[in-house]
């Protein structure tokens, strides 16, 4: 689950640029821009994995016909605040809709706060009586801690200040890759020896966050130039097409297939995931879908004349 960390860490930094460059006096229109984007991004997947499912899943169909709100939840990833299970949206999507409306909140207490919106955060989260829980992701308050450390990252330009050691880029690499190792001791140790739902505070959250940090940090130091770096930064590009298919795979082809080899089943996924994002990509481009998407979102959000007032 750590790459749930890893994604939420790379879309809170991304978020606090965007606050950054405007949208602070604007946190509703943040708000609305993010959800149609995450929409549209969304909904070419999910009619593909709602076709697959259909044929392949003999329960989903009984199940989208006996209402006739259960296909529009489900298509808005909603279905879990109406109690209802996600047939085909992913939960990912559903979490991403509650961190969207919430991020301006903690993207102001971070800002207000500095560094103490980490404990602060923490007792906030240990503390709340309310739970939110996804159906596979856990609990809303395990990924809190890392929400705001995304932030603290964008807001005091961490990854700035780590390229200009580029001299002790080896040490660098070398404490986090020992501190990898220290967090992967103590998550064996609190798998053996722990109830890890009830100890969340003290091991899921921190732990994963912590991971998920140092993940970051390695691949930030240890990144190259040239055909690599090019190869990663186009493989970049579709990695958010490729999460909306690969839990699909898993559920359907891998069985179907009965493929059990983990190795395997990972290189068929991303083949099967990257395969159809660029298909997807090459559709978008032919119809122009992106430009028609961010021209419609400009006349929703008046957002010329808003560029030309604060010009």
């Amino acid at each position: 689950m750590v790459c749930v960390w890893i994604f939420l860490f790379i879309t809170s930094y991304g978020y606090t640029l965007q606050m950054k460059a405007g949208y602070e006096t604007k946190p509703l229109r943040f708000i609305v821009k993010r959800i149609i984007l995450l929409y549209s991004e969304m909904w070419f997947f999910y009619l593909y994995n709602f076709i697959v499912i259909i044929l392949f899943k003999p329960s989903a169909l009984p199940y989208f016909l006996s209402s006739p709100i259960n296909i529009p939840i489900d298509m808005l990833a909603v279905s879990n605040l109406f109690g209802k299970p996600l047939i085909v949206a992913e939960w990912y999507v559903n979490f991403l809709l509650i961190v969207i409306v919430v991020f301006p909140l903690l993207y102001f207490l971070v800002k207000k706060t500095t560094w103490f919106s980490l404990p602060i955060i923490i007792l906030i989260t240990m503390l709340c009586p309310y739970k939110m829980s996804f159906q596979y992701g856990g609990q809303f308050n395990y990924y809190l801690l890392m929400i705001v450390v995304g932030i603290l990252f964008a807001q005091n330009s961490i990854f700035e200040k780590l390229a200009r050691f580029k001299h002790q880029k080896e040490i660098l690499v070398l404490i986090s890759g020992l501190l990898l190792i220290l967090n992967l001791l103590v998550v064996r140790y609190f798998l053996l020896c722990h109830d890890f739902e009830k100890e969340w505070y003290l091991s899921y959250g921190p732990v994963s966050t912590l991971m998920g940090i140092i993940i970051v940090i390695m691949v930030f130091l240890l990144r190259g130039e040239g055909k690599i770096q090019m190869l990663l930064q186009k493989l970049g590009k579709h990695s958010g097409n490729m999460f909306f298919t690969h839990i699909v795979f898993y559920n359907i082809f891998v069985r179907l297939l009965g493929i059990y080899n983990e190795i395997g089943s990972f290189f068929l996924c991303f083949a099967y995931s990257l395969s159809l994002s660029l298909f997807v990509e090459f559709v978008k481009k032919k119809t122009d879908y992106n430009n028609r998407i961010r021209n419609g979102l400009k006349r929703l959000l008046r957002e010329n004349s808003i560029k030309k007032q604060d010009a």
